[in-house]
C-alpha cells in the first residue's frame, strides 16, 4: 500500500518523515533544525519554533477518520473494504488470570502491533500536510542557504512549525487548530513549547515568544535553557551542555556498578570497555 501511495504520489513525503522505509528521517529534522537555529543567531536572524504534542495520537485516531482518509488517499475498493472491516464494530477484552472483562467497542485509535497501523496515522497527518505544502503557507518558513523556506517538521506525531516571525507561526498554528477540530485531535497545549531568536542591537538574543493556540498560551523555553525534539537538546548558544551529562551520568553510572563487583583491576578495565563500547562508539577496542 506504501508503494501505490508514493508511486501516484498521494503522500508527502519532504516535511513528513515518520515511518519512511530506508530513511532516517529524525537525523533529517534534527540536523536541518540544528542549522536554522546556528544560522539565525550567528546571522543575526529571526526565527520561532514551535513543538506541538497531540495528546495519545495514536489512540485519538477516531475510525471514522480513517475510513475518510482511505477514500481520500483513492485506497483500491478491496484494500479499502479489507482495513474498513476491521475498525469497524471493533472489540476489545481484557483477560488476566484473575478475572476477564466483557467486550468493549473501541472507536478510536488505530490497531495496537498492527503493521498497517503506521501508515494509516500517516495517511491521517498527511491530510494536514498536504494542505500547508502549498506555497502560500511555505512562504512563512524560515529561508536556508538554499533559499527553501523551511515551516514544518513531521515525524510521526511529533511536529515543528518554523517561522521568521511570530505573526507568520500563528498563523500555521491556527491552521492546525483548524485541522485538529475536523480529524477530533486534542493538542495538549501543555507538553507544547515555543523558542525565539532574534536581532537585538548588534546581535542575536533568546526571548519569549507568545503564541496561542486554541485560545491558550503556549509555554515558551525559558532564557538560557533548551527544548528537545526527536531525542536531541536545543539551546541558544548549540552548547549540547544536555548530551554531554547525559554520557557522563551514563559512565559515571557503568563505573560505579562495575567498582562494586569483587574482580581484579585489569578484569574491571575490561568490563568498562566492553560496557561502554556500544554506548561510546568513539572507544577503540
Amino acid at each position: 500500500m506504501f508503494s501505490f501511495l508514493t508511486a501516484n504520489n498521494f503522500i508527502e513525503q519532504q516535511i513528513k518523515k515518520g515511518f519512511t522505509p530506508n530513511l532516517s528521517g529524525t537525523l533529517e529534522h534534527t540536523a536541518q533544525m540544528t542549522n536554522i537555529i546556528n544560522q539565525a543567531r550567528i546571522k543575526q536572524r529571526s526565527v520561532v519554533i514551535t513543538l506541538l504534542d497531540l495528546e495519545n495520537a495514536f489512540g485519538e485516531v477516531h475510525h471514522n477518520l480513517i475510513q475518510s482518509v482511505l477514500d481520500s488517499h483513492h485506497i483500491p475498493k478491496d484494500v479499502s473494504e479489507i482495513i474498513k472491516s476491521l475498525y469497524t464494530d471493533f472489540n476489545t477484552a481484557f483477560i488476566t488470570s484473575e478475572f476477564s472483562t466483557p467486550f468493549i467497542t473501541v472507536g478510536r485509535g488505530v490497531l495496537q502491533g498492527d503493521c498497517l497501523s503506521p501508515l494509516i496515522f500517516n495517511m491521517c497527518i498527511n491530510t494536514f500536510i498536504q494542505h500547508i505544502k502549498t506555497d502560500k503557507y511555505r512562504q512563512f518558513g524560515f529561508i536556508t542557504n538554499l533559499l527553501n523556506p523551511v515551516h514544518w517538521f513531521q515525524f510521526a506525531d511529533d511536529a515543528a512549525v518554523i517561522s521568521g516571525q511570530d505573526s507568520e507561526n500563528q498563523h500555521l498554528l491556527n491552521r492546525f487548530s483548524i485541522w485538529c477540530q475536523w480529524s477530533n485531535m486534542i493538542v495538549r497545549v501543555d507538553k507544547c513549547s515555543t523558542f525565539g531568536i532574534r536581532k537585538s542591537l548588534t546581535k542575536s538574543i533568546q526571548y519569549l515568544p507568545k503564541l496561542l493556540i486554541n485560545n491558550e498560551l503556549k509555554p515558551a523555553t525559558k532564557i538560557g535553557e533548551s527544548f528537545r525534539y526527536l531525542g536531541k537538546y536545543f539551546d541558544f548558544s548549540m552548547s549540547e551542555k544536555e548530551h554531554k551529562q547525559e554520557l557522563i551520568t551514563l559512565m559515571d553510572d557503568i563505573m560505579s556498578e562495575i567498582d562494586l563487583k569483587p574482580l581484579h583491576p585489569k578484569i574491571n578495565f575490561c568490563f568498562i570497555v566492553v560496557t561502554s563500547y556500544p554506548n561510546f562508539p568513539g572507544i577503540s577496542l
